[in-house]
């Protein structure tokens, strides 16, 4: 029992030190703006950004501003846009 308490402690440690940290994270086009506070992120996202790929006028935009980590396996993400 002993045995099975510690093993299942070990791995929610594991899971915690998993756990991806915004502070961890890296920026493409990083905004003039942002701020972490309480593992929520908030920016300003300057007006006419955008990432568009696909256009009959033969133009690409990627200036917005993007968050990102490279992760592996499988995981779950819950994201709220307001």
């Amino acid at each position: 029992m002993r045995k099975f308490i510690l093993s299942g402690i070990m791995i929610a440690v594991s899971f915690t030190a998993m756990a991806q940290s915004l502070e961890k994270m890296q920026w493409f086009n990083e905004p003039e703006q942002w701020e972490i506070e309480d593992n929520s992120l908030s920016m300003y996202v300057t007006p006419q950004t955008d990432y568009w790929r696909i256009s009959h006028y033969g133009f690409t935009v990627d200036d917005a501003p993007f968050l990102y980590t490279m992760r592996g396996g499988e995981f779950e993400v819950k994201v709220k846009i307001s």
